[in-house]
């Protein structure tokens, strides 16, 4: 047996036809996929003015139990004071987010700003003894 016949024979197997050369049909099914692989796993973008509205509207619902539970009588201060520190916490993270995300808006900013000074005002209300 001659290993160079074999050899040769296996070299002139695996030349490129033009077909496959001139034919991109792989590459442009395989970009497309990529590209929708790219799209499913990219980030969506955000919508900050979206996220600070729900979170003036969270903060909107816990005034309105603050309110319930301030005229309950049989909820004490103690009772009431875990509200008040979540409802100055949650303030404080949407001051800090609009000031990095909603500056161009200014009615959004104007109700984020009415917004903390109505629960800033509920809060020291309740710190300061109004309710005893």
């Amino acid at each position: 047996m001659n290993i160079n016949k074999i050899d040769n024979a296996f070299k002139s197997g695996l030349q490129p036809s033009n077909k496959v050369n001139g034919d991109n049909q792989f590459k442009q099914i395989f970009e497309k996929t990529l590209h929708k692989v790219d799209e499913t796993t990219m980030p969506s973008p955000v919508d900050h003015q979206t996220d600070v509205i729900k979170q003036g509207d969270k903060i909107l619902n816990l005034l309105d139990d603050y309110a319930r539970l301030l005229t309950d009588p049989g909820q004490s201060l103690k009772d009431i004071a875990p509200l008040v520190a979540s409802i100055e916490k949650e303030v404080s993270l949407i001051e800090a987010e609009a000031a990095d995300k909603v500056h161009h808006d200014h009615e959004l900013e104007k109700f984020v700003q009415d917004l903390a000074v109505t629960a800033n005002v509920a809060a020291l209300k309740f710190h300061r003894g109004d309710y005893i």
